[in-house]
């Protein structure tokens, strides 16, 4: 035989066996490693996501969290007015805590932020809009249905003559109706700058770009003393942190209107409160200042 049909008759034979190697069922001894090696947890450098759980109220709390899949990893934990705990994991985490007045238990989703925040007279745990420690988090994006947004812009009485502030304005919806319907300028502020750019296309969408801009920044540390109307939908304590900025830097006679919660210390700045509801039933209250 020839020495090329020897060398190909090899090779054939050692292709076949590497076949029948690649194709038959793992034994019982490597199935055991390979499932060993699924279940090993990966070091903490290797999670892609960070949750964030953030203290916004004026007392230390004391929570318990584990990863929902390894209960091992249970840890009590305490979080100062202020701090931020961070958590890096691709795991969903699961937090037990006290409100106050009962012991509730949260799951978590990896990778977003979460807030202490006080829910009337008790500590309740609430999606945050970010988990950055330079910056404050002032609520989550909660769209205002239509029918809210127009009432706000109705009882602040806007005219082409405005300027037009929302602080945390989510999609621009607000900015962009005032535009669209009174011909106001319009400037919203937010941190998200996803938020940002839902806003400028949706700006663009509907045609009254040149009436508006957006900024991501801090709403904290933001100039507002050109607005002559400001619309918030955030939460009170988030409101009696911006009180004196809008004491600061506003110009008498602007109107501030807050949708669902009040300002604390304004009380004598209210001019107008109503209650309504919106196209699902769900009641709305909308508050009405004069600075």
């Amino acid at each position: 035989m020839k020495k090329i049909e020897i060398l190909g008759l090899a090779v054939i034979i050692l292709v076949g066996a590497a076949a029948l190697l690649l194709t038959r069922p793992a034994t019982i001894h490597e199935a055991s490693y390979q499932s060993r090696s699924i279940q090993a947890p990966p070091p903490e450098s290797a999670f892609s996501r960070e949750t964030t759980v953030r203290n916004i109220t004026d007392k230390v709390i004391y929570y318990k969290i584990y990863r929902t899949s390894r209960p091992e990893t249970l840890e009590t934990r305490q979080i100062n007015p202020g701090e931020i705990h961070r958590f890096k994991t691709d795991d969903p985490l699961e937090v037990d805590f006290n409100t106050g007045k009962k012991d509730v238990v949260y799951a978590l989703d990896p990778g977003k932020p979460y807030s202490f925040r006080y829910d009337e007279e008790e500590i309740d745990l609430f999606v945050g809009s970010h988990g950055r420690a330079d910056a404050e988090d002032l609520a989550p994006f909660v769209p205002t249905p239509p029918e809210i947004v127009e009432a706000m812009l109705e009882t602040a009485k806007v005219t082409s003559n405005d300027v037009v502030y929302d602080i945390g304005c989510g999609d621009g919806r607000i900015i962009i109706a005032a535009a669209r319907k009174y011909g106001a300028r319009g400037v919203g502020i937010d941190i998200d700058p996803e938020m940002i750019d839902d806003s400028n296309f949706n700006a663009r969408s509907a045609g009254v770009e040149p009436f508006v801009r957006f900024v991501c920044m801090d709403a904290t540390k933001a100039d507002i003393s050109e607005a002559t109307v400001v619309t918030i939908y955030l939460l009170p304590e988030s409101n009696a942190l911006l009180r004196p900025i809008f004491e600061n830097q506003l110009k008498p006679g602007t109107r501030v209107v807050s949708h669902n919660y009040e300002i604390p210390g304004w009380e004598h700045k209210l001019a107008d409160s109503f209650s309504l509801k919106d196209k699902d039933g769900s009641d709305h209250t909308i508050f009405t200042y004069v600075k």
